[in-house]
Formats: structure tokens, sequence, C-alpha cells
């Protein structure tokens, strides 16, 4: 669903984590380089599906990582997970969210 409205995602397969709902700041290690990431941890109520799923914006990435393992660290919390009632509305906040990320410098 990210590719289609402009916000390719990876989704993270895991098991147990200790980690609220919510978008944090990233760093993702893939094969292909580091980059910083928008995560998303938490159901996405906007496509009715409610069970949590944690899924990654790379931000300036190009490629494919279908079946490449990756490293995510995860850094400060952006805010809680919210209730979208339109697309757009959900498009507009990601654009916010990747903005941040993006200005925001990682101290690792």
């Amino acid at each position: 669903m990210g590719k289609k409205i402009g916000f390719p995602t990876i989704n993270v397969a895991y098991n147990e984590i200790d980690l609220p709902f919510g978008v944090y700041i990233s760093l993702v290690d893939t094969p292909l380089g580091t980059y910083k990431g928008a995560l998303h941890f938490g159901p996405r109520s906007v496509l009715g599906i409610m069970e949590p799923c944690l899924e990654v914006h790379l931000l300036d990435f190009s490629g494919d990582l279908y079946g490449q393992q990756v490293t995510v660290h995860i850094y400060d919390k952006i805010r809680d997970t919210e209730s979208f009632d339109t697309m757009d509305s959900l498009k507009r906040q990601i654009r916010r969210d990747v903005e941040y990320v993006r200005q925001t410098e990682i101290v690792v």
C-alpha cells in the first residue's frame, strides 16, 4: 500500500517487541547501505487492519529489498499512532513525518 500512496515501505518481521505503538525515527542497515527511516509500529486502521505491523519508509532509497535481511535501529518517537478518515489525510501526515525525520540529526 505504501508504494501506491508514494511512500513505499519495508515490512519487517518481528517476534516479540517491547515498543509502544507510534511513529519513530530509525536507521536501517540494508545490503545496499544504511538509510534513515520513518518507522510505523501499530495497526493500519485506515486500511481496517488492526493487527500490529512494523513498517519503515526508507528516505532516499530506490531498489528492491524483498527477501533481504535488514537491521532496524529505533531512535526517537515522533508521535503516537492516529486514526485517519481518508488516505489524503494519512498522506499529509506521512509527508510531515518524513520531513521531520529528514531534518533530524541522529546521534548514535
